[in-house]
């Protein structure tokens, strides 16, 4: 009995041992770090490494890329990889401190183009500039663990919010749309002075933002800020010609963004679009986006460029979207596609009826006895004339009398007719007041609510 007594703890000590050693051996193993492949082998055999890092970021926060670096005290070097073609290029430079110049080469060695930019804490910042310095674009990334190139979805930090408040005992509705480098869009509608303004800006932060009010002819009005911190909603400075108002916004609804990307060495596309809640408005934008994309792919084959430094990041095209009305009954706007092969960009506008997920069409706007394309061509041959520097430029005359203003949009405050872009003129757009148009209106139209 003495034996077990005193044998059994010595016994138990072992036992904890052994499994305490197993124990600090497994959290050891677990501490390594992840065995180099990518950067390690890029240095000279036995060459001591200061560090390996990983970074993983987006160009113009749309194309994604993972970045590999390596510094030995001299020389840094590594690899980007686009994540969606896997196309990869090697980069060599200098780091000081936090300043880092990488020149790109491609498999053969050559240079395709250069990454300047700042090493802070787990942030990278750099602008990418094609070996001509003709073409450049910024690049983001943040700093992981490990090399993981599963791609994401680039519309994972964008996306379209809608206001509501009340100002001077009316409606306000104000739309914020993050797309691309943090930039922002939208519009702001105060029925109080029966005004719309188009908003522009950016996330000055996470949370905060700063935007301009515009009137029609690009002026600004007012500045706007605010914090998203509370998603339910937010106070709004407006601070405008000497004078400031606080408007106190409730989060109406928030949408998602749909988000194509690809990039490789010759070529890239990428196109956003909104996500409403409405099926069959989605499988529309669903549709228009895919095809989109497919006839980019075609386009892109048919002139399919040597990979040669004078052709990296030659071919581009996107596609992004504006809102223009956001009810609870309505969804309007448009997209615009970019290709950098065609020009002027193309431009499709959409007016959705998110109860029955259909397109809005002239014809559900007005009576079978009204020709509206004839009516809204003669209104803006009329109301043309009041266009900024429609009187001094008769190219924008003559284009306007050819081109016509085949876009409608329906609008808060009015139906607006606008023309496709000129690559001089842009887009010219008119409003004509509901008041006008009521008169021709069906009983049944969808927008009673716009229409008073």
């Amino acid at each position: 009995m003495l034996y077990l007594l005193r044998s059994t703890p010595l016994f138990f000590v072992f036992l904890c041992a052994c499994g305490l050693n197993g124990l600090l051996t497994t959290a050891l193993e677990a501490q390594k770090p992840v065995a180099d492949t990518i950067v390690t082998p890029l240095f000279e055999p036995n060459t001591r490494l200061q560090w390996v890092r990983y970074y993983r970021g987006r160009f113009d926060d749309i194309n994604e890329v993972l970045l590999a670096l390596g510094h030995d005290g001299n020389t840094c070097r590594g690899r980007m990889t686009y994540l969606q073609s896997k196309e990869s290029f090697l980069l060599h430079g200098t780091f000081d401190n936090s300043l880092f110049v990488l020149t790109e080469s491609d498999s053969k060695g050559v240079a395709t183009g250069q990454l300047t930019g700042t090493l802070q804490g787990e942030n990278l910042q750099a602008e990418w500039t094609n070996a001509a310095n003709t073409l450049g674009t910024m690049l983001y990334a943040r700093e992981v663990k490990a090399p993981n190139a599963t791609p994401k979805p680039c519309g994972e930090n964008k996306w379209a919010i809608r206001y509501v408040s009340r100002w001077n005992d009316a409606r306000l509705d104000m739309i914020l749309t993050r797309q691309g480098n943090a930039q922002l869009s939208g519009y702001l509608w105060i029925e109080a002075e029966n005004k719309t303004y188009q908003l522009r800006g950016k996330m000055l932060s996470e949370e905060r933002y700063e935007v301009q009010a515009l009137l029609p002819n690009g002026k600004t009005v007012a500045h706007l800020q605010g914090s998203l911190q509370n998603p339910q909603g937010h106070d709004c400075l407006w601070i405008g010609s000497g004078e400031k108002r606080t408007f106190k916004l409730t989060q109406r609804a928030r949408l998602g963004v749909g988000c194509l990307e690809y990039a490789d060495y010759a070529s890239s596309y990428d196109i956003l679009y909104p996500r409403p809640e409405c099926s069959g408005c989605n499988q529309i934008l669903d549709q228009m986006a895919n095809q989109w994309v497919e006839q980019t792919k075609t386009a892109l084959a048919a002139q399919k460029r040597p990979s040669t430094p004078e052709n990296r990041h030659a071919l581009r095209a996107s596609a992004w979207y504006s809102i223009a009305c956001w009810t609870e009954t309505v969804f309007c706007g448009q997209m615009v596609f970019s290709e950098s092969w065609k020009q002027p960009p193309a431009v499709r506008a959409f007016n959705f009826d998110l109860r029955t997920g259909k397109e809005i069409g002239l014809e559900d706007l007005f009576v079978r006895s009204f020709n509206a394309r004839e009516w809204l061509a003669d209104y803006a041959r009329k109301e043309s004339p009041k266009l900024p520097k429609y009187a001094t430029d008769p190219l924008l005359r003559e284009w306007l009398a050819k081109e016509g203003f085949p876009l409608a949009i329906i609008r808060r405050d009015g139906l607006e007719i606008s023309t496709n872009f000129h690559p001089i003129f842009g887009q010219q757009s008119l409003l004509v007041p509901y008041a006008l148009l009521k008169p021709y209106m069906r009983r049944d139209n969808p927008i009673p609510d716009l229409v008073k």
